[in-house]
Parts: C-alpha cells; sequence; structure tokens
C-alpha cells in the first residue's frame, strides 16, 4: 500500500510540474510606470515601463506575444506605456507574454526581435499569435480598447 501511494503522489507531483511548465508564460512581469513621467512634453526620466524579468525578450513556441518597442525620453512612447500596463494589469493571468524593449538598450536577443519586428518607429507593438505569427503590427499611439481587441484575438 506505501508504494502506491508513494507512486501516486510522484506522479501527482511530476504531472502538476509539467503543467507549470507548459502552461506557466513568464516574461516582463509586475509592470508598472516610471515615476515623474511626463504626458505633455518630452522629458528623460529613463524608459517609461519598469517591470521585473524585463530581460525575458524570448519568444515562447505555444505563447500569443505582445512586445512593446520605445525609448526614453520620447512623448509618444511614455503616453503609449501607460497604455500597456494597463494592458498588461488587465490580461496578465491570461496566456500571453508581454516583452517590453528600450530600443536604445537593447539586451541581444531584444535586438533580434528589434531586426525580426521593429518598424524604425517609437512607439510600435507587435502581436504575434500562439503559433509566433504577426497577428498584427502598428507604429505610433493605439486607443485602448483596439489593444483588447487585437489581444483578445490571440488570447
Amino acid at each position: 500500500m506505501k508504494a502506491s501511494a508513494v507512486t501516486a503522489k510522484t506522479v501527482l507531483t511530476f504531472g502538476l510540474l509539467l503543467w507549470i511548465g507548459c502552461c506557466a508564460v513568464s516574461g516582463a512581469e509586475n509592470l508598472r510606470l516610471r515615476q515623474g513621467l511626463s504626458y505633455d512634453s518630452d522629458t528623460d526620466k529613463g524608459f517609461p515601463i519598469i517591470a521585473d524579468k524585463i530581460d525575458d525578450v524570448a519568444l515562447e513556441p505555444g505563447k500569443a506575444s505582445y512586445i512593446f518597442f520605445g525609448a526614453a525620453g520620447d512623448l509618444n512612447t511614455s503616453r503609449q506605456a501607460k497604455r500597456v500596463v494597463d494592458l498588461y494589469k488587465r490580461y496578465k493571468a491570461n496566456n500571453i507574454k508581454f516583452i517590453v524593449i528600450d530600443v536604445d538598450h537593447a539586451s541581444a536577443e531584444g535586438k533580434r526581435l528589434i531586426k525580426s519586428y521593429y518598424q524604425g518607429y517609437i512607439p510600435a507593438q507587435v502581436l504575434l499569435d500562439k503559433t509566433g505569427q504577426t497577428h498584427w503590427s502598428h507604429t505610433g499611439e493605439v486607443a485602448p480598447g483596439e489593444l483588447s481587441a487585437k489581444v483578445e484575438k490571440v488570447i
């Protein structure tokens, strides 16, 4: 009896770990706006979004990804950053990875995403579906309702 109980417990534990590994979405977490941002002038207080795991920019097969490209000191980036943080708060529990890239200070992996998806203008957003295909791409500011509608289609 004891051996079968241990085996069942081991199987359940392994199954839970497997589920967590395949279904948990990482990426930037706890997105928030940098204090002191201006929404009416170009002032450089640093990149407008701060987050835990902001350097996790690797695409993950089987998961939708929302990629935000911006730069410090850009009025449009700061305004769109507020919308991105609101979008994150709304969808963070869903199966979507949020990737935030400062185009002026990107990691090596971030530079690969810049080369693949960035169109040269900030702010820029790219939404990839679960297969890694571009579902939507836009440069400039985007209304919150439009962002939500696009995300709803890929989650």
